[in-house]
C-alpha cells in the first residue's frame, strides 16, 4: 500500500467514510487543506482533519468499520506528500 492509500484508509477508518471515499481527487483536496495549515506553522488538529474530510467527503460519518486505525494522520500526510515529491 502506498502512502496515499495508507492515508485514505486511515481517513476512511477514522471518519467513517464509504469504501469509495476519499477518491484521489478528494484526497488531494484534503491534503492541500491540511498542508495550508501546516504551511502557517501550525500542526493540524483532529478538528482540522474532521473539517477537511467532511467538507470533501459527503459520506463522512455514515459508515462503520469493525477495526480501529490509530495511525497518526499528520505522519501519514507527510509520507504521502514525500511520495508525491512535494
Amino acid at each position: 500500500m502506498n502512502p496515499d492509500q495508507q492515508l485514505a484508509h486511515a481517513l476512511r477508518m477514522k471518519f467513517k467514510t464509504s469504501y469509495d471515499e476519499p477518491t484521489d481527487e478528494q484526497l488531494t483536496h484534503i491534503k492541500n487543506t491540511l498542508l495550508q495549515i501546516q504551511g502557517r506553522g501550525a500542526v493540524a488538529t483532529a478538528d482540522d482533519w474532521r473539517s477537511a474530510v467532511t467538507l470533501f467527503c459527503p459520506s463522512a460519518g455514515k459508515y462503520k468499520y469493525a477495526g480501529v486505525d490509530n495511525s497518526d494522520l499528520n505522519t501519514l500526510l507527510a509520507l504521502a506528500t514525500q511520495a508525491a515529491g512535494g
